[in-house]
């Protein structure tokens, strides 16, 4: 299954963060730049967890961040692309960038909203989705078939069962772990 929803906060977060950076092969960007600035890679969990200032999530209202995992022993075929803006409705900005690849992990983190915890999210392209849209984004994406489909899998299949192992709890199929265990959880 390439996707997994699940309810985390706080040092959940940490703890997702240094499984990615200790036991996956993967750089880790954030998936879309601010504007009129670089992209940013980051090298280990706390600079993650510094920069989108993970620790607010639990008492700040509607923070989210998203990152982007190369699983590198994948593929190569990944690109950092600028995106021009219109900067009379982006505050004057002109550009951002983005990390483009048909095979990269998407990691959405998600803090509280006035309902409560809302849940995080996991997900990537299958091979066959990838082949199906490919034609279409090959001067962004370039091409599915340079990726190893099996690969892109086995690390998405490894942080959802990293997830899925470190929660002692579910809300449906969804897993919950340790530290959002305390707080309400949004939709339930």
């Amino acid at each position: 299954m390439p996707n997994c929803n699940f309810y985390a906060i706080d040092n959940d977060f940490l703890e997702i963060l240094d499984f990615i950076f200790c036991e996956m092969e993967c750089r880790v960007f954030e998936s879309y730049s601010e504007y009129d600035k670089d992209l940013v890679e980051f090298s280990n969990a706390q600079e993650v967890f510094e920069y989108y200032q993970l620790a607010e999530f639990s008492n700040t209202l509607n923070r989210s961040a998203n990152l982007i995992l190369w699983p590198v022993n994948a593929s190569e075929s990944v690109k950092v692309n600028r995106i021009e803006l219109n900067p009379q409705k982006c505050q004057g900005a002109t550009h951002r960038y983005r990390v483009d690849g048909w095979g990269l992990i998407s990691l959405e983190l998600k803090g509280i909203n006035q309902a409560g915890l809302k849940y995080s999210h996991t997900n990537h392209n299958t091979e066959k989705r990838a082949t199906a849209w490919g034609p279409n984004y090959s001067d962004v994406m370039g091409s599915p078939t340079d990726w190893d489909w099996k690969a892109v899998s086995s690390a998405s299949r490894k942080l959802n069962n990293f997830i899925r192992k470190n929660s002692n709890k579910k809300v449906g199929s969804m897993p919950v772990m340790q530290c959002a265990e305390t707080v309400t959880l949004a939709g339930v």
